[in-house]
């Protein structure tokens, strides 16, 4: 692999770099669909690996010589939203070609592979779920043996919910192993024609099919212990278990459903800087600070076996309900496995205590140094600042997602009566890099594990969650803004990480949390605060004056658990919500609520 991609022409306001550095696959979320049925030959397997088919079953597995039969392209994104095509233009070589994808069971995909050169004899095939289903068709189809259109089309039914794979190529590589088959263009046009959203539970429909199986008494004590098993801190979990009594009391007499409020559960506001998770679960661990140096040709070899997520039950007797975060086979071993290693490298050369990456006789030190390179090396940086509901609690109920957040009671009036109730926030930064080495899309925030770190995407967040981006840094557009960013990012991170140690959760909830970390940037990049709740130290404007630029940054912002505006701070609530609009909002009572802020 060459060190030096090709050069390009200098920017005055870095030195120049040329990098070789991790190689990852590119970004990002699926959702797919499918039923049986096309306009040439096909055949699809039903879910126990059955079914009559109108032409060979291809091989998916691999070739018998032991080599990759795959060269795997990423992950493919679908829009949220039916009959929106998404086009891939592709070219075939000596294999075949997959995306990953995210389907939903019920969800219908329809697959179209155009061959525009001729040349190529079109065949398309989806395997899954990943990763027990590798290799196990679901729907396959060719260009029905007309060659003079070269055309093939698959609409596929995906039987559950879980990560596939549409792979395509010509034919001989799926029935000859590849000797003979065509080399050239390829053009995959995905559309999800419906059910393109995923199944999720509000808390009331999992209680009323639990309580159809276990009976009223003892949900209730379920519902105890899993509140003792998710709020550790004492104080958080008794006012939670006085809410949930007062809901499930019920009218035993004449037998009415239990329910539970929409705002459920709901801490005041200045519970973030004592229950220090409320706000993000615990993601994977980030390395401890210390000297590393990486080595690119070990970093590029090394064995693919990531870390992954994983649920549990949060009851031994109803193992359909869990708490955690599912693994996202979207991601494969090696790509994931190569975004851990992109996290850990900046996350040591952030603290610059000696860290380094060398290539040869080139050595990287600081953030600067990686993020420069990469940029003059030909690499397209995206930074997005992005918003989202926190799935703390992490619940799913028979595979799919349960709509749980915890809700701040913010003490802000209503201009209705009473007071506004929050779903928690949740902020960072996503960092997109794509290019000739390096393609990779991680994270960067204050969590309750690790501190202030790069953290590499390895789960799917719920759609109730949702996802705005209020600003988009592009190195295509200002490379310098992108660099200065991920300087600023790294500061932060050295600052933070000496401050919070020796504090437990290395700060978290006594320094910020992630809407913190977020808006120190955004306050650097853009010279404004659009975000609440906000929990670091009150400062004065002294402490800025005499401080560095992370100093003045929080001496410019609010300080939430301090006290507020309210009218100031409603408006850093409609800049918070992770939706564009009221009405697209999965609560309707938060809805309404937003339009009776002050």
């Amino acid at each position: 692999m060459p060190l030096c991609p090709p050069a390009r022409v200098e920017r005055p306001a870095h030195r120049r770099h040329c990098l070789a550095f991790l190689t990852v696959t590119a970004t990002l979320l699926a959702g797919a669909c499918g039923e049986a049925g096309d306009d040439g030959t096909s055949g699809a397997v039903d879910a126990g690996g059955g079914g009559a088919m109108s032409a060979p079953v291809p091989d998916l597995t691999g070739k018998a010589d032991g080599t990759a039969p795959l060269s795997e392209r990423g992950r493919l994104v679908l829009p949220l939203a039916a009959n929106t095509p998404v086009e891939i233009p592709a070219e075939v070589t000596d294999r075949r070609l997959a995306w990953r994808v995210r389907g939903y069971a019920g969800m219908v995909l329809r697959l179209d592979v155009r061959a525009p050169d001729g040349v190529v004899d079109p065949y398309v095939a989806v395997d899954g779920p990943l990763p027990g289903g590798a290799g196990r068709p679901v729907a396959y189809a060719d260009d029905g043996g007309a060659p003079s259109t070269r055309d093939a089309a698959l609409e596929v039914a995906f039987p559950e919910t879980g990560a596939y794979r549409i792979q395509l190529g010509d034919a001989a590589h799926f029935f000859g192993g590849g000797g003979g088959a065509g080399a050239g263009r390829l053009t995959l046009t995905a559309t999800c024609l419906s059910g393109c959203t995923p199944r999720e539970w509000s808390l009331n429909e999992v209680l009323a099919d639990v309580e159809a199986k276990v009976g009223r008494e003892q949900l209730r004590a379920m519902v105890s212990q899993g509140i003792a098993a998710l709020f550790p801190d004492a104080e958080t979990a008794a006012s939670i278990q006085a809410q949930a009594d007062a809901a499930l009391a019920g009218d035993a007499a004449g037998g009415a459903p239990l329910a539970l409020p929409e705002a459920f559960p709901i801490v005041p506001i200045a519970a973030i800087g004592t229950a220090q998770a409320l706000l993000e679960r615990p993601g994977a661990p980030v390395p401890a600070p210390g000297a590393v140096t990486f080595d690119l040709g070990a970093l590029l070899t090394e064995d693919c076996r990531p870390a992954r997520s994983s649920l549990k039950p949060l009851h031994p007797s109803l193992p359909d309900l869990q708490t955690g975060s599912a693994p996202d086979y979207t991601f494969d071993d090696c790509l994931l496995q190569r975004a851990q290693d992109f996290a850990n490298v900046l996350n040591n050369l952030s603290l610059e205590n000696g860290s380094a990456v060398v290539s040869g006789a080139t050595r990287y030190e600081t953030v600067e140094d990686v993020f420069t390179a990469l940029i003059d090396g030909g690499h397209h940086i995206v930074v997005q600042n992005n918003r989202y509901f926190a799935d703390f609690l992490g619940l799913s109920y028979k595979g799919e997602p349960v709509e749980a957040p915890v809700w701040l009671d913010t003490g802000i009036p209503l201009t209705t009566g009473g007071t506004f109730p929050l779903p928690a926030p949740h902020t960072h930064h996503t960092i997109i890099v794509s290019g000739p080495v390096v393609n990779a899309t991680i994270m960067y925030y204050m969590g309750v594990s690790g501190g202030v770190s790069f953290r590499a995407v390895e789960g799917a967040r719920p759609a109730w969650s949702g996802e705005r981006t209020l600003y988009t840094y592009d190195s295509a557009v200002d490379p310098d803004a992108v660099v200065r960013l991920m300087v600023a990012a790294a500061d932060l991170r050295r600052k933070w990480t000496t401050a919070g140690a020796g504090l437990p959760a290395l700060g978290y909830g006594q320094l910020g949390v992630c809407n913190d970390s977020t808006a120190v940037l955004e306050h650097m990049a853009q010279g404004s605060v659009t975000i609440f709740p906000l929990a670091h130290p009150a400062s004065d404007a002294t402490q800025g004056a005499d401080g560095d630029a992370i100093d003045r940054a929080l001496a410019a912002l609010p300080s939430d658990l301090a006290g507020f505006d309210p009218t100031e701070a409603a408006a850093r609530i409609r800049t918070t919500l992770p939706f564009a609009d009221a009405a697209s909002l999965p609560f309707p009572g938060l809805a309404a609520a937003v339009g009776a802020l002050p």
